[in-house]
């Protein structure tokens, strides 16, 4: 059986290393305003609803029960999340810059509002995608019809 491109299984964190990163999240979080502090829970957890259920589907192609072909679409629409989720996160990194730089020039007329404003709602608007993508990956991995799956089980599929 072929081995699904861009598949590594995950080897299980030490539970010191994850308290250290939530600890971490904590702390940054602590220090952001409520949208900042909306954004990355936002983020996190998509991503972890994403692994979820590229985990799944991973499973799933590895016993047989879907064919390459459904695992590449899979692997497809995985992509597209995956580009949304760091588009966000790069532009929230970009925002957090333009807050705090100092504001020495006038915007230009006809501007609207300052760079970080206009960076918030870029932001904003792909947060938004994050849930329909997720919910495409849902649909797409559910299409996957019983008649593929050789045990006649396709398992659940994780809860949104």
């Amino acid at each position: 059986m072929k081995i699904p491109p861009r598949f590594s299984p995950r080897l299980l964190a030490p539970p010191l290393a994850g308290l250290a990163s939530l600890l971490l999240v904590c702390f940054v979080l602590a220090a952001c305003d409520n949208f900042e502090r909306d954004a990355y829970r936002t983020l996190k957890l998509a991503k972890v609803e994403y692994e979820l259920l590229q985990e799944h589907a991973a499973r799933r192609y590895l016993a047989g029960r879907i064919s390459q072909q459904q695992w590449d679409r899979f692997a497809i629409a995985g992509n597209r999340f995956i580009a949304a989720h760091t588009l966000a996160a790069d532009l929230m990194k970009t925002y957090q810059q333009a807050r705090l730089a100092p504001t020495t020039a006038e915007p230009a007329p006809g501007a609207r509002g300052n760079r970080a404003e206009n960076i918030r709602r870029q932001v904003t608007a792909v947060l938004a995608e994050l849930p329909v993508l997720l919910s495409d990956l849902h649909a797409l991995l559910a299409s996957f019809s019983p008649s593929s799956d050789p045990n006649g089980s396709q398992g659940p599929l994780p809860e949104k």
